[in-house]
């Protein structure tokens, strides 16, 4: 008759057993955090790797059920990733204290993901911590202000005017049916380059799909929540150091050399033209180069990776999030023809006044502003933010222990009926008076020191692009156009979850 025995001695198996009993006492004692803290949470278990395969039953949705954990436990509660809690927050009088005024102790986003993206984006801005994000952020600031900003419109209007031309071809052949981010995500990827780094990728242009656009969707096809290397992460968080050593990537490498390659080549054309001459974003790249060993005293200046992580960085932010935005304005004004009818109005009546945009003539049109805003508010394009407790801090009775990261639901907070009539239905009124709405319940940019440093420059992206598009063509649906509010999915980047969708463009006589 068969034996374990006949397997392993009896020693080997009690030291077996004994292994298990230890590890399994390890467990529950991380388990019990919560527990001795009086912190509503969800139950953890082995099976459940924490509470892991209930957070993440549905990968690319999860963020869908913050309303409901906040309806079963409240404002503050927590949750297990493996072994690690975590704390979810939606109190907004807690969350001004950990992103503005209490910065200082919530400084960083995350300890954990933040080298497994290859060693240039590694370096990148949402990925660095401390003292060296404090310089990359103060040295990259100035890329993006006011006076630079308007000295990009002449350039994002050239791309805009491309787009209307791919759109009247398209009106022409195919009866103004269109993929809207086959027509919106060329936009922005020949914007983004064109007015940061003074080069044209053809994206426009070519009838054939160009290989940026090839490598850039690539690149967003990367799904974080499904892959199994996301989960030894979370089990076994040591494992990162092994992972950055090995240079893996999340990301497709053939695309990150791509980009790399792009971004060394502009540096390389900056670096020996006229300074005059060249994009202010590519002289600022290329003159804020110092050695690492300059990173040590100076605070200001970025290292050639840093340069080249954040160079292909700001490409890859400036892509996708924004022609998603674009995306979901341009369905939510061909489902409500009212709020069309009413914003093309303004915009005519102030290009008519001697027949030009500029930055200040986009900025402001309010009306523009209230419709950008209600769909960022529909579909933000980060539907979780993120920090981390440096310290432990009590902040309204709510004691936030130290070295815990803090999950902000921001999808949740903008769907949320107790601060919202209607949250579902798009109602650009609702925008008119900015003073009375909450800039942490609604924050499609993250709030505090650490927001997105190109929302400006973003924004007008999407400014530039829906005037022109309203100016030229009435915008409709189509038979296959789903009605809203439109579900979406999260992968690197909110996007409707349908695949794609179709709209007309109907020009205007």
């Amino acid at each position: 008759m068969w034996s374990p025995l006949d397997i392993l001695s009896l020693e080997t198996w009690i030291l077996i057993a004994t292994l298990l009993c230890l590890i399994r006492f390890y467990v529950h004692r991380k388990w019990q955090f919560f527990e001795k803290r009086n912190i509503p949470h969800f139950p953890p278990s082995i099976l459940k790797i924490g509470t892991m395969r209930y957070n993440y039953a549905k990968p690319s949705e999860f963020f869908t059920d913050d309303l409901k954990m906040k309806k079963k436990f409240g404002k503050v509660y927590g949750h297990y990733m493996g072994w690690s809690p975590r704390i979810v927050i939606s109190d907004p009088d807690i969350l001004k204290h950990i992103m503005i005024k209490d910065f200082h102790n919530f400084y960083n986003r995350q300890k954990t993901f933040l080298n497994v993206s290859g060693k240039a984006l590694n370096n990148g801005l949402t990925n660095i911590t401390g003292d060296t994000w404090r310089r990359v952020r103060h040295t990259i600031s100035p890329m993006f202000s006011t006076s630079k900003l308007r000295s990009m419109i002449s350039i994002i209007d050239k791309c805009a005017d491309e787009m209307v031309e791919n759109l009247q071809c398209i009106a022409k052949e195919n009866d103004g049916v269109f993929d809207t981010k086959g027509v919106f995500g060329k936009y922005t990827l020949n914007a983004i380059c064109s007015a940061a780094y003074g080069i044209d990728v053809n994206s426009q242009k070519d009838e054939k799909e160009s290989k940026a656009i090839r490598m850039a969707k690539k690149l967003f096809q990367a799904k974080f929540l499904t892959n199994p290397m996301f989960f030894i992460l979370i089990v076994f968080p040591w494992t990162e150091k092994i992972i950055e050593k090995m240079d893996y990537s999340f990301f497709p490498r053939d695309s990150l050399k791509y980009f790399e390659d792009l971004t060394n080549s502009i540096l390389k054309i900056s670096s020996s033209s006229d300074p005059k001459q060249t994009s202010t974003v590519l002289q600022l790249l290329a003159e804020s180069e110092i050695s690492e060993e300059e990173t040590k005293s100076k605070t200001k200046g970025l290292t050639h990776m840093e340069i080249t992580g954040n160079g292909i960085q700001m490409i890859l932010a400036g892509y996708e999030t924004t022609s998603s935005t674009i995306i979901f304005l341009a369905f939510n004004l061909a489902w409500h023809k009212d709020v069309q009818v009413k914003l093309r109005e303004e915009i005519r009546e102030i290009v008519n006044s001697d027949n030009s945009l500029d930055y200040d003539k986009l900025n402001g049109l309010k009306y523009l502003t209230q419709c950008i805003n209600e769909s960022l508010r529909l579909y933000p394009p980060v539907p979780r933010n993120g920090r981390y407790c440096e310290k432990e801090i009590t902040i309204n009775g709510i004691t936030i222990p130290e070295e815990i990261p803090i999950d902000i639901p921001t999808y949740g907070m903008v769907r949320d009926p107790e601060y919202w009539d209607e949250p579902e239905k798009y109602i650009p009124e609702r925008m008119e008076d900015m003073s009375k709405i909450d800039p942490i319940i609604f924050q499609p940019f993250g709030a505090g020191p650490r927001n997105c440093i190109g929302q400006r420059l973003a924004l007008t992206k999407i400014r530039l692009a829906i005037c022109k598009v309203l100016l030229n063509f009435e915008l409709d649906v189509c038979p296959d156009t789903p009605k809203p509010p439109i579900e979406f999915i999260l992968e690197t980047s909110i996007k409707p979850k349908i695949g794609v969708l179709h709209l007309k463009a109907i020009p205007l006589k």
